[in-house]
């Protein structure tokens, strides 16, 4: 189906790399007026509003027998320039990034994850045609999940029913993966919840997915949304 854009701009909040995730300044979104079964990214705040440009955010993946792990860069350009820069876009079985932008993603079903700052999606429901599904599980190391759930699968959801946007408590719009860091207000950082993520395709095939941490620059320890990750096809 045809899919119409509307892209709202509106001022953004300014901060460090340690700051809480991208709020607005008093934590709301402005009304955005849409008719009924309106496109979903239609009711994307600004910070999250898709972006015309690929991202310039590397991928660096080894594959240690079968797992494979490494970083993605979602920095997006910092608090302060992340309004005006896209999503970094991942397809999980090959490994590699997946060339496009914002608005080629809510049209391709090549990516399995899309990543920017501290919001994390995935390709089905609302944010794409790809049909993907996540479940939750609580695991701390990715090698405690040696096969995929049977049931919790949900898609993203972050348009309501009357087309208004439901988000984290951090601002981001809320999808499948929920709200999968804690986050310590003293020292401004975002923890990862010892959670692993399994991501299912139409196709049936399965992925478990983990996030290590939020700061895996090596060269920049408390960079913020340069992740670093593991995970693994299931059986």
């Amino acid at each position: 189906m045809k899919r119409t854009i509307v892209l709202v701009l509106f001022a953004a909040a300014c901060g460090s790399d340690n700051d809480p995730p991208e709020l607005a300044p008093d934590g709301a979104v402005p009304p955005i007026d849409t008719p009924a079964g309106c496109d979903p990214a239609t009711v994307l705040p600004a910070t999250y509003r898709p972006i015309p440009t690929i991202s310039a955010g590397l991928i660096t993946v080894t594959n240690d027998t079968g797992v494979m792990s490494g970083t993605i860069d979602a920095t997006a350009g910092g608090t302060m320039n992340a309004p005006d820069r896209p999503y970094i876009y991942l397809d999980l079985r090959t490994g590699t990034k997946v060339e496009a932008s914002d608005l080629d993603a809510l049209g391709a079903t090549s990516w399995d994850i899309a990543l920017k700052r501290s919001s994390l999606r995935v390709n089905g429901g609302d944010s794409g045609p790809g049909n993907r599904k996540l479940a939750i599980v609580q695991a701390a190391t990715l090698a405690e999940v040696t096969s995929a759930p049977m049931t919790g699968y949900a898609s993203d959801e972050f348009a309501t029913a009357d087309c208004m946007l439901d988000m984290l408590p951090g601002g981001e719009p809320r999808t499948a993966f929920g709200e999968w860091y804690e986050y310590e207000p003293q020292a401004h950082t975002l923890t990862p919840k010892p959670e692993v993520y399994v991501l299912e395709r139409t196709n049936g095939s399965r992925t478990a997915f983990r996030i290590v941490t939020y700061y895996g620059d090596p060269t920049m320890p408390m960079r913020g949304a340069y992740y670093e990750v593991a995970w693994k096809q299931l059986p």
